[in-house]
């Protein structure tokens, strides 16, 4: 385990989240432009939390074809490759920004101490030990918060996810479908 992950990360200048509705804040993402999509922003690679969203991630992206599923890592190249190959990541498109700019832009900055240790994520921790998801060589920051969004095809954020802890994790059909443009799910 690399102790340095317990860190807090350098300060990111981050903008207020999209809310529903709102334009999305950059109008691309991986070099394309960000209709149909889901951006879904990874804690470290190495999180159990990053884990399990990635394994929901892959099936649910392999039943929706029609939506484009982006992931977004903080991690070093070669830590993000490894990670993902270790908890099966396919059907994804990945994105690796270690200066965190596409965070910042969505809104997702630095999160406290009780974010990612607080009993709630900790209680978290022990369910998904108890399906052998647990912690892999960490690499990032476990200060970076994850989130996840709709874009529809208009470029406009039709559903979005700010997890209220770190072992919140984000309803990835109804991020399809909001995707898609079928109606927002209430938040």
């Amino acid at each position: 385990m690399d102790p340095r992950t317990f860190l807090p990360g350098p300060a990111i200048e981050a903008s207020q989240p999209p809310e529903v509705g709102e334009p999305a804040p950059t109008s691309e993402a991986g070099g394309r432009p960000l209709q149909h999509a889901v951006l879904v922003f990874l804690r470290h690679a190495g999180c159990p939390f990053a884990e399990a969203t990635a394994r929901r991630l892959s099936h649910v992206a392999e039943a929706h074809p029609d939506v484009r599923w982006i992931a977004v890592s903080h991690a070093t190249d070669e830590a993000t490759s490894s990670w993902c190959r270790a908890v099966d990541l396919r059907g994804v498109e990945l994105v690796v920004e270690r200066e965190r700019s596409l965070h910042a832009a969505w809104g997702l900055g630095r999160s406290s101490l009780a974010h990612f240790m607080g009993w709630r994520s900790l209680r978290a921790v022990g369910t998904l030990a108890g399906q052998g998801i647990r912690n892999r060589h960490p690499s990032g920051t476990r200060w970076q918060p994850a989130g996840t969004f709709a874009v529809d095809a208009a470029g406009r954020v039709r559903w979005r996810h700010l997890p209220a802890h770190a072992g919140e994790l984000p309803d990835l059909e109804a991020a399809a479908g909001a995707a898609r443009g079928e109606s927002p799910v209430p938040q």
